[in-house]
């Protein structure tokens, strides 16, 4: 798969619950492997996983790649929406 294949790509919690879509990739340069990916939230995901930070723009998070649980025309994550505060990073 390419890289370029993960732009735009939609990514899904456990239950086929929409959260967002991969924004970008973030690659280890010294083992040169790739980390995770970059999704910015939808408005629902984003005031669910920070209700009290949540504001105006934009929310991107970091999701690991060892929570991804499949990869096809979308992204499946191995936890539900309603975890997404603890398995992601906000940045």
């Amino acid at each position: 798969m390419l890289a370029s294949e993960f732009s735009e790509m939609k990514v899904y919690a456990v239950g086929m619950e929409f959260i967002g879509k991969v924004k970008d990739l973030v690659v280890d340069p010294v083992k040169c492997l790739l980390t995770d990916l970059v999704v910015e939230l939808d408005s629902d995901a984003a005031k669910r996983a920070f209700p009290k930070r949540f504001g105006a723009g934009k929310t991107r998070v970091r999701v690991s790649i060892s929570l991804i649980d499949r990869i096809g025309d979308a992204i499946i994550l191995k936890f539900s929406r309603d975890q997404l505060e603890g398995n992601v990073k906000r940045i």
